[in-house]
């Protein structure tokens, strides 16, 4: 049974290639397990945020004698190719490495980034495969990043080497767009929203001129596949570019997804919504398998003191600064401050700066430890494995999708037109997946995390945004809000 070879293969590795990991033998007869079966899994853990899964993974797939394709990263297969691969071929192992695919006599293992798998499924006749697809705690961001459309100026007129018709029309439209866009566009903010019947005149007219470049097609039949759509204007050379997004980003890959097999590896510790996600698509997984860390985990507290202000209130920003202020006093490390609202991030952190100096960091890593980092959350999640743990983690205001941004007002209208429930099966979710990455550090030194938004103590929604955030122990009373 390739369980059992591929435990022995990786208990004579790590005689001489010491690896930390307590549950590592068990996630390689698991991943024995699943590579043999026309099933779908999904394996949970914070290990899959360090590289000590790769060895038991690679031992597993080499024994296995059968093709299979690994999605991940493209800085994670040039990792894979400069030490692991190196490592197994000392061991012992006997495989060539060409165009990054490990070539044995009998199968080959595909190492693969997720846009290029993409690539290759609308190439080519793909299914019936078993795909390894890692990293999907950011699937859906990098599925939007990938799928994304950009149409700036140059893709209007680079076709265009004669003065014939349908080039005059082109270049009156783009023009005649400019102006419109233009006229009602506000200084302070790039985007411009579409209104319906702009849209439907986008639709006419790219239907019309699909066949003039390829940049032309693709947005014609993401306009009528109803992704989200509005203008990016920039003020700087005066130009606007039309920018187009999936508002399902799952629907776009559903094909590749019903007809292969896979393994799914998640960085969150438990899945929360993945797979009814998922099953929202008609698509099944089988198992569900959690492994804890490398570390011991530690509960960390969470207190949401009562009677806040809330975010739309005027006073709000004072109140907190006077809280985060009382807050960092009292702590004995660092205290990270997080969110997304970029004119409040930028405020707390000069309010804070006028009475702490050098000691308030924005975006910044810390050299030390008594310190106050103000950050967004995606500047977070890059360099959190740089930085000191924090002791204290304060979340001025939950990291809840701007209804106001063109793909989530259209996303929240997808839904409420499917009679879904927008905010449970959208808002709450992303805002749960934020939270739950941004934390993760707590669970090393048992520290806190203060959220001072009052909707999670008013609202039955925030009461169960609490209870998903794990292991952790809610505090009913904490000094200075006694």
């Amino acid at each position: 049974m390739l369980e059992i070879a591929s435990h022995k293969y990786l208990k004579n590795f790590l005689k001489s290639n010491f690896i930390d990991w307590n549950h590592i033998y068990s996630f390689g007869r698991i991943i024995s397990k699943c590579i043999q079966t026309d099933q779908n899994y999904l394996i949970n853990s914070e290990i899959f945020l360090t590289d000590k899964w790769f060895s038991p993974l690679l031992i597993s797939l080499f024994l296995n004698e059968k093709d299979i394709f690994l999605v991940i990263s493209r800085e994670k297969i040039e990792v894979l190719k400069k030490k692991h691969l190196n490592h197994l071929k000392e061991f012992g192992f006997n495989f060539e490495i060409i165009n990054d695919q490990i070539i044995f006599s009998k199968h080959k293992i595909f190492l693969i980034s997720l846009i290029d798998i993409l690539k290759r499924y609308d190439d080519n006749n793909f299914n019936g495969k078993r795909i390894v697809l890692s990293d999907i705690a950011n699937l859906k961001a990098d599925l939007k990043d990938i799928l994304k459309i950009n149409l700036l100026k140059k893709d209007w007129f680079k076709c265009i080497k004669n003065n014939n018709h349908q080039e005059k029309v082109i270049q009156q439209q783009y023009n005649s767009l400019k102006k419109r866009f233009f006229s009602r566009a506000i200084p302070t903010n790039e985007k411009v929203y579409l209104s319906k019947s702009e849209i439907k005149h986008l639709k006419e007219f790219f239907k019309q001129n699909k066949s003039f470049s390829q940049e032309f097609s693709r947005v014609n039949d993401a306009l009528f596949a109803t992704w989200a759509c509005w203008v990016k204007v920039n003020y700087e050379n005066f130009e606007w570019s039309l920018v187009l997004e999936p508002i399902d980003e799952l629907n776009e890959i559903r094909d590749l997804l019903t007809q292969n097999y896979f393994l799914f590896l998640s960085s969150f510790r438990k899945d929360n919504f993945f797979r009814k996600y998922l099953k929202g698509h008609n698509f099944h997984i089988d198992l569900v398998v959690n492994f804890k860390s490398d570390f011991d985990e530690k509960s960390f507290s969470i207190y949401v003191p009562p009677r806040q202000i809330l975010p739309n209130n005027p006073l709000f920003l004072n109140s907190i600064s006077t809280q985060i202020s009382k807050l960092f006093l009292l702590s004995k490390g660092l205290t990270l401050i997080l969110t997304d609202t970029h004119d409040l991030k930028i405020n707390l952190a000069t309010n804070l700066a006028s009475q702490y100096g050098y000691l308030v960091l924005l975006e910044t890593l810390p050299k030390a430890n008594k310190s106050i980092l103000v950050a967004s959350y995606d500047w977070w999640f890059k360099n959190q494995f740089f930085s000191i743990l924090p002791d204290q983690i304060i979340i001025p205001v939950l990291p809840i999708p701007d209804i106001t941004d063109p793909i989530n007002e259209q996303t929240i209208s997808f839904h409420f037109k499917r009679s879904k429930d927008w905010f449970r099966e959208f808002l709450l979710p992303e805002a749960v997946t934020k939270l739950e990455k941004a934390v993760s550090p707590l669970r090393k030194n048992s520290g806190s995390l203060v959220i001072l938004d009052g909707r999670v103590r008013n609202r039955q929604w925030g009461r169960e945004l609490i209870k998903k955030i794990q292991p952790s122990k809610v505090l009913n009373h904490m000094f200075p809000f006694e």
